[in-house]
């Protein structure tokens, strides 16, 4: 959900408290819609997001975050108006959904000024926008035209605040007013949000299940507007979680938790939630890429797969060819078709063959067993194409697997460079750091009467797990016909008992493209019979003497 005005008065109050004095040691900035300041506060060196993205927030957070090489004009530009600043104050102006991070900092003249950096955070307006002591501003996340707004942002202009909504705030009515209002309504929240300004659908339904009528309802939401904002995070019986100012109360809630702060409270519900989010963002280009190729792919198989069906039928041209050279004494020069008897047919019986009539006899047939010949050698060259194509196929679905199930940027850059290395992405541009060292860090299980799997994390992993580090005894799974990963059960000598032969191939089902299913075959074998084809991409193998085992995919307890 987006944060309302209570989370962010509570927000507002805490920050404040806490940065007061914090000088600006460092400002990065990882994504565009994102930046950090790191802040050597009275408590502490800590690190305040500033996030203008779909989940727009502000708040003190424990995660780091990689930084791109070269940091955005936009960070350059704060560095140089903020850096070794000192924060002044941080506050909630007119109940709205923005927070406002007073500091001081030197300006270009070498005299200290003060300035203000400002998130607004309105659904499709957020916004983070750079103002100086004359609230004029400097710099903005997302400008806004003229043409395009009613309120434009943009560099040189003065800053107003966002318009207020046609409705009054919650704090500027009465208690008759609030009494009209919620005999007006009744039990509809909608309609409450829709007459009430600054009141969330969240905190429309606790007044309305807390006050029981329509008197107890307006009582609730006069008690609201001098409420002290306290962290909670709920979580609703479908699952689905959610953070307000207060304690719920509603039925549908499952399970509650009390946080210490709001910084720890928004910085826990958005880290699943955004992760996923990076990543995506990070891998886009090379999804985009390994998508387009993949479709490209399929489509060239598919009209391979004609062409050699097309190919297959070459044994009738043959046949018309003999027919034509058997009954040469019967076909007259110019003929467009002619009915001949099939003499390679025990009954003898008529066929009529198409001729062209520019065409003798004996060229038709010369033009046929020609065509037959070209057919006969394409079917070699499509067969062994298709296998080509195949296997590039299914080297890019693996691909396209492993950046869905990546875990972290590293991961990321680690099949960034599988990519480079393959010739599927262009190399980085010249100048810049070199990459990482690839690190081997297969996901590692413990399973039933002590064996222990290892199961690799992309397709370099998954050839270096198979063919280097797995004895030639240990056994060896995969999901069967769907890309996966490779899971390696290390036997050490012993015989597997049923239950780790059950576990490491439920963990191979667990990570593959059909863990969502509820039934998956997985092949296993032991690794001595893995071979890896002359020229394969990184991860790509054949195996034999195996056998198949239909499982749920399930992750081992460990």
């Amino acid at each position: 959900m987006a944060l309302d005005s209570f989370v962010i008065a509570g927000l507002a109050s805490e920050l404040d408290a806490r940065l007061a004095g914090a000088r600006i040691d460092r400002i990065t900035m990882p994504r565009r819609d994102r930046i950090i300041l790191h802040l050597r506060a009275p408590e502490g060196n800590v690190r305040l997001l500033l996030c203008s993205g779909n989940a727009a927030r502000v708040h003190l957070t424990a995660d780091k975050f990689d930084n791109p090489e070269t940091p955005p004009m936009l960070c350059m530009l704060l560095r140089k108006q903020m850096g070794g600043g000192r924060i002044v104050s941080v506050t909630q102006p007119q109940h709205e959904r923005l927070l406002s991070i007073r500091f001081t900092a030197m300006d270009e003249l070498g005299d200290v000024a003060e300035k203000q950096l400002i998130c607004e955070m309105m659904g499709r307006m957020t916004n983070l926008i750079l103002v100086d002591g004359k609230n004029t501003v400097v710099a903005c996340l997302h400008p806004v035209d003229p043409e395009s707004s009613p309120r434009p942002v943009q560099a040189g202009m003065l800053y107003r605040l966002p318009p207020r909504q046609d409705k009054p705030l919650l704090w500027e009515l009465s208690p008759a007013q609030l009494a009209g209002i919620c005999s007006d309504c009744g039990a509809d929240e909608r309609r409450l949000c829709d007459r009430i300004g600054g009141l969330s659908p969240l905190m429309a339904r606790e007044a309305l299940f807390r006050g029981h009528d329509d008197a107890g309802t307006a009582h609730w939401l006069e008690a609201f507007q001098t409420l002290t904002p306290q962290p909670w995070l709920c979580r609703r019986a479908d699952g689905k979680a959610d953070f307000c100012a207060l304690e719920p109360t509603q039925l549908d809630i499952t399970d509650k938790q009390k946080y210490p702060d709001f910084s720890a409270l928004l910085d826990d519900f958005y880290r699943e939630q955004t992760k996923k989010e990076d990543l995506r963002a990070v891998s886009g280009s090379m999804r985009k890429s390994m998508t387009t190729l993949r479709n490209r792919l399929r489509r060239k198989l598919a009209g391979q797969e004609q062409e050699l069906l097309d190919a297959e039928s070459r044994e009738t041209l043959k046949r018309r060819a003999d027919l034509i050279t058997a009954n040469l004494y019967a076909i007259r020069p110019g003929q467009s078709k002619a009915e001949l008897t099939d003499y390679f047919d025990p009954a003898l019986p008529t066929v009529t063959v198409e001729l062209d009539p520019a065409l003798t006899p004996q060229e038709n047939a010369q033009r046929l067993f020609a065509k037959y010949a070209r057919l006969k050698r394409a079917e070699e060259a499509l067969r062994h194409q298709i296998t080509l194509g195949q296997a590039e196929l299914d080297y890019v679905e693996n691909v396209l697997f492993t950046l869905d199930t990546a875990s972290d940027a590293q991961e990321i850059g680690e099949i960034r460079e599988e990519l480079v290395q393959g010739g599927y992405l262009r190399q980085a541009e010249k100048g810049r750091r070199k990459p990482k060292p690839v690190r081997f860090h297969p996901r590692e299980y413990a399973l039933a009467d002590g064996f222990t799997a290892l199961c690799g994390r992309n397709n370099r992993e998954n050839d270096e797990l198979t063919h280097r580090h797995a004895g030639k005894n240990d056994l060896w799974f995969h999901a069967r016909g769907v890309a996966g990963s490779h899971v390696i059960l290390f036997t050490e000598g012993r015989t597997p008992t049923d239950a780790a032969l059950l576990q490491a191939a439920r963990l191979a089902a667990f990570h593959s493209a059909a863990a969502n299913q509820t039934r998956v075959a997985v092949d296993y074998t032991a690794v001595r019979r893995v071979k890896k084809p002359q020229g394969a991409r990184a991860g790509m193998v054949n195996y034999f003497e195996y056998q198949t085992v239909l499982v749920e995919p399930m992750e081992p307890q460990t």
